[in-house]
């Protein structure tokens, strides 16, 4: 570049010089003129011979002469001899001339476009791009950046919202790019929630795209009771946040339903037969199949072992499909008819069975015959079943003992022992009467040793003599108007029954 610019001075400085000659010679010219018109006249006739000779030399091509004060003295006596104006060479000349300015000109352009463009760099379009982009351009162009960030409904988190020089505009490098980004939505912004529940899936997923709810998340799940994209229940994480006080940072779900899940039959089914139950859990839980079992007795195969299955060996099943297995409770016990069989029978011939023997009363059956039995005959039990039988006996009629000579307050449990807890419905009632015998001393009863009816009501008399010896006498006639002499009675008012 600097040898193009000397050469070029030096040429114009070359072509100034001329033109200044050229000048001093058209001045010369004039003023010789002026001086010989009166004789032009004379000299007509020999300019016409000179002019011929001028022209001879003039196309003869001129010597380079190395003294430039002889060459302009000898081209001033030319001059004088003879003046001659070429128009085209001064045309060519200021041609000559403009093409240098312009060519210096556009020298001065190009410099200053070629230093413009080292030191400038075109600003590209940032807005809605990650900050990434915009830090490592600046990196890139030697430019520094400058951040400052705001919340934004309109932009995502690290996205840039404006920046201080347009795009397509230069910035010097070193200088300062100004940029604002996004810090996304303001995450203490309290949302008003939608009723989920008259949504579908769809519209619920636009509802959190506008609102950006980023905590709040859609889940499917898989339902057998409601249609696929239905809602099936709204949950916020942290419990103790009303639905009216959701903010968008609070974690919240709303779940919709995949419909009911659909599994390929691709498990095969194992022979159980004679296989653990625990082993036949174990695998039902591995491959999610809902397993029933069913017991029974066997008096083949091992108790907790598996009898039969539902589906056959070798099938093919889905994963949440229903089986059913029988498992084995081992031989069972039968429970026999004890029609027939006294109570030592029953409690001795059947070791296997806890039998327990009652005996009642009962007016219409004899004694010793078989009223009934807990456990229906031919009843097959196993060892999860209560093996305890329960066979009652008849007693046949209730019969009434004396209770003479016992005290008052034996009687209600004598009374239960002896006939209510065996199905008689005796009872008593107690007379208060004179007597040598200790106070609370059954002296006496209205009928004693015999038979009575399923129910029945007895009297009790019951000495009220405080002031007797500790050793009563051995024998008393209970009856009245015996030794003792006539006996009083306390009429109760209504009978005490015990």
């Amino acid at each position: 570049m600097s040898d193009f610019l000397s050469k070029f001075n030096k040429d114009k400085y070359e072509d100034m010089v001329n033109e200044q000659e050229d000048k001093q010679v058209k001045d010369e010219k004039i003023e010789n003129q002026e001086n010989t018109e009166p004789q032009q006249k004379q000299e007509e006739q020999a300019s016409a011979a000179e002019k011929k000779e001028a022209v001879s030399k003039r196309d003869t091509p001129l010597k380079s002469n190395p003294n430039p004060v002889a060459s302009r003295s000898s081209r001033r006596q030319d001059a004088e001899e003879e003046v001659e104006i070429d128009l085209d060479y001064q045309k060519k000349k200021r041609r000559q001339m403009w093409l240098i300015i312009a060519g210096s000109v556009l020298a001065c352009m190009l410099i200053f476009l070629i230093y413009h463009k080292l030191v400038h760099v075109k600003v590209e379009d940032f807005v809605d791009k990650p900050v990434a982009d915009a830090r490592a351009w600046a990196k890139e162009n030697d430019v520094e950046i400058e951040l400052e960030q705001e919340h934004s409904m309109e932009h995502d988190a690290n996205q840039i919202i404006s920046q201080s020089v347009a795009a397509g505009k230069k910035i010097r490098k070193g200088k300062t790019l100004e940029l604002v980004s996004s810090l996304g939505p303001d995450p203490e912004e309290v949302i008003p929630l939608a009723d989920f529940s008259k949504m579908d899936r769809v519209e619920a997923e636009e509802w959190i795209d506008e609102n950006k709810a980023e905590n709040l998340q859609l889940v499917a799940e898989y339902s057998d009771d409601i249609k696929d994209g239905k809602f099936i229940k709204f949950t916020i994480k942290d419990s103790g946040i009303d639905e009216s006080e959701y903010q968008r940072k609070d974690s919240a779900a709303v779940y919709y339903s995949k419909g009911k899940e659909v599994f390929e039959k691709n498990i095969t089914i194992p022979d159980f037969t004679g296989t653990p139950k625990e082993e036949v859990e174990k695998w039902a839980k591995t491959n999610e199949i809902k397993m029933k079992y069913k017991e029974k007795d066997s008096d083949s195969v091992e108790a907790g072992h598996i009898i039969s299955q539902s589906k056959k060996a070798d099938e093919m099943i889905a994963k949440r499909d229903k089986m059913k297995v029988v498992v084995s409770l081992g031989e069972a016990t039968v429970v026999p008819n004890f029609w027939g069989l006294t109570a030592e029978e029953a409690t001795s011939n059947y070791p296997d069975l806890d039998v327990i023997v009652k005996h009642v009363f009962n007016a219409e059956a004899p004694y010793g015959t078989l009223i009934s039995q807990s456990v229906k005959a031919d009843t097959k039990l196993t060892e999860n079943d209560n093996k305890s039988v329960t066979v009652t006996y008849s007693q046949g009629r209730p019969y009434l003992h004396d209770f003479r000579g016992q005290l008052e307050g034996d009687l209600p449990r004598l009374f239960y022992e002896e006939y209510q807890s065996k199905g008689a419905n005796i009872k008593y009632y107690v007379k208060f009467v004179d007597a040598p015998e200790v106070k609370g001393t059954v002296v006496g009863m209205s009928k004693f040793n015999e038979f009575v009816p399923m129910t029945y009501t007895v009297e009790i008399r019951i000495s009220n003599n405080a002031s007797a010896p500790p050793n009563p006498p051995d024998f008393f006639d209970d009856e009245p108007g015996g030794d003792g002499g006539p006996v009083e009675i306390e009429e109760p008012e209504q009978p005490i029954e015990k």
